[in-house]
């Protein structure tokens, strides 16, 4: 029994690492394709592949999620490195943009697998502390697909061209296939056939109703940073790509850092407190980079935005997990998750246009506004109702929230 628990949170961590990593891959490169004209001409055009993937994902998660638990969770696992692969491996024959959409809506739907299911495989086998401990694990390996894809993407469209990373984590997924294959054998025992009980929707939108702006803006974070800093370091400042790639993994690894203390913060500010304090910095932050034409200040200012930035996500887990009854936190998280999507979207749409007329370095002070006003809404809420904050729940990061 332990030993095929064992197997199963392997399983889902090597396709955790392959899965964030492969979301990251476009986005880092980037940069080198709107500097060399080729695909990308313009950062709408940026926006547009960011916005038609996304909305792929919202639509094929919620199928999936749907669907997942009538089969073996280690299928759907497998199905999500061959499809992210094979697109991968197809997005270098890209010769346009609209073969570039048609690839990465691919990778889309085969990152859209990994959430509803790899996440659930998880919850269904461990229980208790070991719960902790387990998402913990996971949500590290996600992370440090994340760092491997921006330190190692810039670094060979640097030197051997854009396709050469495409190539690379193509291969690496189709290969996990294989490793997975074998670590999983013998996991279908441990199969729960039995349906869940009927979800409650009303109820979950009602009791998340007044977080969804700020759910919305996790969501809308995420997306200026991935579609637009890297190209805003390239670009801006004339950072080469290999060294925007460092940056990038310093900010994922300075927000980690943050998200695994919440733990320690959150019981001594207190829940509202902290995602208060978090969201200001975040305001201060974003019109920093947004204003600042000194690269060095503006690194150091993205690094304490990511630092601000990653405490929100566990934050807005606590809220969802300690208000919402156990039969509907799967369809609540996976509401929260379709939310952040469309702030993804939304934002990653509409920063390309501004980018375009008003400069790189719009969709960040865009993000800074709207995250002000998010305060001040957040602090009307909490002055006039009362929430109970309830324990502090596992550990989380973006990518347990927002599909890539």
């Amino acid at each position: 029994m332990e030993r095929i628990k064992r197997r199963i949170l392997s399983t889902v961590v090597l396709h955790h690492f392959c899965n964030d990593a492969s979301v990251v891959a476009l986005p880092a490169i980037f940069p080198v394709l709107h500097t060399q004209k080729v695909l990308i001409k313009q950062y709408s055009d940026i926006g547009t592949i960011l916005f038609i993937g996304l909305a792929v994902s919202i639509v094929f998660q919620l199928i999936i999620g749907h669907n997942a638990k009538r089969r073996h969770y280690r299928r759907f696992l497998i199905l999500d490195a061959a499809i992210v692969g094979i697109s991968l491996l197809l997005m270098t024959l890209s010769r346009n943009l609209v073969m570039l959409v048609i690839f990465f809506v691919g990778v889309r739907i085969g990152t859209s697998v990994y959430h509803p299911v790899g996440i659930s495989w998880v919850s269904h086998t461990f229980k208790g502390t070991r719960l902790d401990r387990a998402m913990g694990f996971q949500s590290a390996f996600g992370d440090l697909g994340v760092l491997a894809a921006f330190a190692s993407t810039g670094l060979l469209a640097h030197h051997y061209g854009w396709r050469v990373p495409l190539l690379l984590w193509g291969i690496v997924n189709l290969t996990a296939i294989l490793a997975s294959l074998f670590i999983s054998r013998g996991t279908e025992t441990e199969e729960d056939p039995r349906e869940e009980e009927r979800v409650a929707w009303r109820e979950i939108f009602g009791r998340l109703r007044i977080f969804i702006p700020v759910i919305i803006l996790g969501g809308m974070a995420w997306g200026v940073t991935l579609g637009y800093a890297p190209s805003l370091f390239n670009h801006r400042f004339g950072i080469s790509i290999s060294q925007t790639g460092i940056i990038m993994s310093c900010w994922i690894a300075a927000g980690t850092f943050t998200s695994f203390m919440y733990g320690k913060i959150a019981p001594v500010l207190g829940r509202h407190s902290t995602i208060m304090i978090a969201y200001v910095i975040v305001v201060l932050t974003s019109a920093a980079i947004g204003l600042s034409g000194n690269a060095h200040l503006t690194i150091i200012a993205f690094v304490v935005y990511g630092m601000a930035l990653f405490i929100t996500y566990p934050a807005i887990l606590s809220f969802v997990g300690s208000t919402i009854d156990a039969k509907n936190k799967t369809a609540a998280f996976s509401l929260v998750s379709t939310i952040q999507i469309v702030g993804i979207s939304s934002i990653a749409y509409t920063s390309g246009f501004l980018s375009d007329s008003y400069g790189i370095n719009t969709p960040f002070l865009l993000l800074g506004g709207v995250t002000l006003l998010t305060v001040i809404y957040l602090a009307i809420i909490l002055r006039m109702k009362k929430i109970t904050a309830g324990p502090v729940p596992p550990r989380a990061r973006p990518k347990d929230i927002v599909t890539g």
